[in-house]
């Protein structure tokens, strides 16, 4: 299979990997053909890259969190966003439950990746998909911090609720709506709820709302703040494929992200998934076809050499790299 942008290019091939709306309906079943009409239509539900059927079909492909654990949670948090929205009430035992599933079901091992097969069709599940992508990615980066379970969870509270705000203002005041709804109606720790009030902060005192920096900034918010940005720029349909994302955040570094958790965050999240084709500095074009744990920018890459596949480990042909993503 390939990672490919859903465009013109790929009418015709064959979906590998099949699409879902956040109600749990299959919008795009594996194995159709891919028409010009099916490309409009998952574009209009927020899909930006697909995986398609090639001859790549040992490609290991697994995800962070299973899609029917996901589904499950994103209409889990749909109901308590609806119910903070239209009641002004929020169930704390509902949220850390979620917390908790979504801790115990990761797969962390070196080959999961969060897959971009979730649509929706309007905003609010837009802003719900988002916070329970921002906690997986956070847990990611707390797991790899060597977080306790404890703190696991408070962060991941911190990090679903931390759009929470936008339920009442989509402006700058939703981190302080938000953190002082969360603060009068729940018991939630105040290291969770810093998520909500600082996630827009920055490393040099240039964010909101409290124009705070460096060690001012609890580690919570730093975290959920660079998970934040990442999916955003996912989200907005100019940064489709990790790599650019990553390459974004990295201009930001020191500047608007911590440099620790900015590490911490580059160790955690792969920026040239499975089945990703790319060029190498010799020249040579292949297929990501396995990772190395904490070294994403250097996976391994299978290319033919005289009609033979060949593996080749960018950990131990350390003069090669990545050039560039071929689309």
């Amino acid at each position: 299979m390939r990672l490919t942008l859903l465009n013109e290019s790929i009418v015709g091939k064959e979906l590998a990997v099949s699409v879902y709306l956040s109600s749990g309906m299959i919008y795009a079943s594996e194995g159709i053909k891919i028409t010009e009409s099916n490309i409009k239509i998952l574009q209009k539900v927020g899909i930006d890259t697909v995986y398609i059927k090639d001859e790549n079909d040992d490609i290991n492909l697994k995800e962070i969190l299973n899609t029917p654990i996901r589904l499950e949670v994103i209409r889990e948090l749909k109901i308590i966003y609806d119910n903070i929205k239209k009641n002004k009430t929020i169930d704390e035992k509902k949220i850390i439950n979620i917390a908790n599933r979504i801790i115990d079901n990761l797969d962390v091992s070196e080959n999961s990746f969060l897959l971009s097969n979730i649509g929706q069709k309007d905003e609010e599940l837009k802003l719900v998909i988002h916070s329970i992508n921002v906690a997986i990615l956070s847990l990611l980066v707390a797991m790899n911090k060597n977080y306790s379970r404890d703190k696991l969870e408070k962060l991941a509270v911190g990090a679903m609720l931390h759009d929470v705000g936008k339920l009442f203002d989509e402006g700058e005041k939703h981190c302080l709506l938000g953190y002082e709804f969360i603060k009068s109606q729940t018991h939630i720790p105040v290291t969770s709820y810093m998520c909500i009030l600082h996630h827009h902060e920055c490393e040099d005192g240039t964010g909101y709302p409290e124009k705070i920096k460096g060690d001012k900034i609890h580690e919570f918010a730093k975290i959920v703040a660079i998970c934040n940005e990442y999916n955003n720029l996912l989200q907005s349909g100019s940064f489709a494929l990790p790599s650019m994302a990553i390459e974004y955040i990295t201009s930001q570094a020191g500047r608007k992200f911590n440099d620790e958790i900015f590490k911490e965050f580059i160790n955690s999240v792969y920026c040239y998934p499975n089945g990703l084709f790319v060029k190498l500095n010799n020249g040579v074009e292949g297929v990501v076809v396995l990772q190395n744990k904490n070294f994403p920018t250097r996976p391994m890459i299978g290319v033919m050499e005289n009609g033979k596949p060949v593996i080749y480990n960018l950990m131990e042909n350390l003069s090669l790299f990545i050039e560039k993503v071929v689309l």
